[in-house]
């Protein structure tokens, strides 16, 4: 070797048990996408929430926005959608929840194959979720960005979002831009980005009043332009009539609702305290129960607001630790939290990992073991190892987000309530 010729770098032993894992995921996952497809067909099961949506487009198309959110001028649409995997294909309805500004992107698809699609849209998801990954990533060692980027984009919350069609990439481009305008200092900016949550209004239950009690009205006033923007949209869109029937279908998540079945909102597969209420329903009395849950849900919001009392009082209020733990404290105290939606979480917890108030190896393992249940599962099925039947990779996600998102909580949060109020 010539003399000032670079030695090529060796990766470590963990860089390549890494890199051979994730390959071992896609490889993986890619099967059981496939698989899903061959027995169960798409928008039966896969791709069911793109279904609710895409069928709520065709309805908007054909009788107006007033109209997506009833069940009788949504159903013939999903059924012929579910029909496409077969003439017997079950068909469960599942209902439009989004305002009907958050429509409008899907409009030009049905003017596609249905198939096609969904094949835009899973791919769209993917690359908004790049474009939210890839400015934090830069902040990384250039050796680390590929193998930390595809940890997120095989994380079980994407492959999840993939498999049904869900919306939470938009989730977390919002929260990404969010955060990167707020250490930029550009408060109104970011409070614009969290318009984009009233998507999924139950991300901003903590957020919110944290911005308040921190004093940041920019923020939130930002926020007040762009949410006002998207509701007087979705009013212009679908009229007075139109909203209520959307805030009863939101309301619909924390009752029971008579066209919504128990599959559909899958309480029990959730990763929050709720579900736990719903697994140990029959243990306790229903009173003592839901009481316990009420308060356990109380106890996790509390430190969360306390600390963005302190935190803005001495002007660490734009941490990503901060906003990593309000977002774990939300998704594990908020009424409807499925495990796809942690997606909204990854921005800030590569920050906090890259800030250094989170562990590398707890990134990892919030990326990697949640994603081999599947694959367990499936396992243990053929070793004929008895299991619960239907939704177990579901339900024992819920749980593991469940455990890990306190662990955030406990990480970021403690550190601001050991911070001494000013006199």
């Amino acid at each position: 070797m010539n003399r000032g010729e670079k030695v090529p770098r060796r990766s470590s032993p963990s860089a390549r048990a890494l890199s051979l894992a994730l390959f071992a995921l896609a490889l993986l996952e890619a099967l059981y996408f496939i698989g899903g497809l061959r027995i169960a067909g798409l928008f039966p099961i896969l791709g069911g929430d793109f279904r609710a949506i895409y069928a709520a487009a065709q309805v908007a198309r054909a009788h107006g926005f007033p109209a997506i959110y009833d069940p009788e001028r949504a159903l013939p649409f999903q059924e012929a959608l579910c029909r496409r995997a077969g003439s017997q294909a079950p068909c469960v309805f599942i209902p439009m929840v989004f305002l009907p500004a958050f429509l409008l992107p899907v409009i030009p698809l049905t003017l596609l194959p249905p198939e096609v699609a969904f094949a835009l849209w899973s791919i769209s998801g993917l690359l908004l979720l790049f474009l939210a990954l890839r400015p934090i990533l830069r902040s990384f060692p250039p050796t680390e960005r590929g193998p930390l980027l595809a940890l997120m984009l095989l994380a079980y919350p994407s492959f999840m979002n993939v498999l049904w069609g869900q919306v939470n990439a938009w989730l977390s481009l919002g929260l990404a831009r969010f955060q990167i305008h707020q250490e930029a200092r550009a408060d109104f900016r970011s409070g614009l980005w969290l318009g984009w949550l009233l998507l999924k209004p139950q991300t901003l239950v903590l957020l919110l009043p944290g911005l308040a009690l921190a004093g940041r009205w920019k923020t939130l006033m930002g926020f007040g332009a762009s949410a006002g923007l998207i509701l007087l949209l979705s009013l212009a869109l679908s009229g007075p009539s139109g909203l209520r029937e959307w805030w009863g279908w939101i309301s619909g998540f924390a009752a029971p609702h008579p066209a919504l079945a128990a599959a559909v909102v899958g309480a029990e597969t959730m990763m929050n305290w709720r579900a736990l209420g719903v697994w140990l329903r029959g243990a306790l009395p229903d009173a003592l129960l839901w009481t316990g849950i009420g308060l356990a849900m109380a106890l996790t919001a509390l430190p969360v607001l306390i600390a963005w009392r302190r935190a803005g009082e001495v002007g660490e209020d734009r941490s990503a630790r901060l906003l990593a733990g309000t977002l774990a404290a939300t998704f594990t105290a908020s009424w409807h939290a499925h495990a796809h939606t942690a997606m909204g979480l990854m921005p800030s917890l590569l920050r906090a990992v890259r800030e250094g108030s989170l562990p590398r190896s707890f990134l990892l393992a919030w990326g990697l073991l949640p994603a081999a249940l599947p694959f367990l599962v499936i396992l243990l099925e053929a070793l004929r190892v008895p299991l619960p039947e239907g939704g177990v990779v579901s339900f024992l996600a819920g749980r593991l987000f469940f455990i890990l998102h306190l662990i955030v909580l406990g990480w970021t949060i403690v550190p601001f309530l050991r911070i001494r109020r000013r006199p």
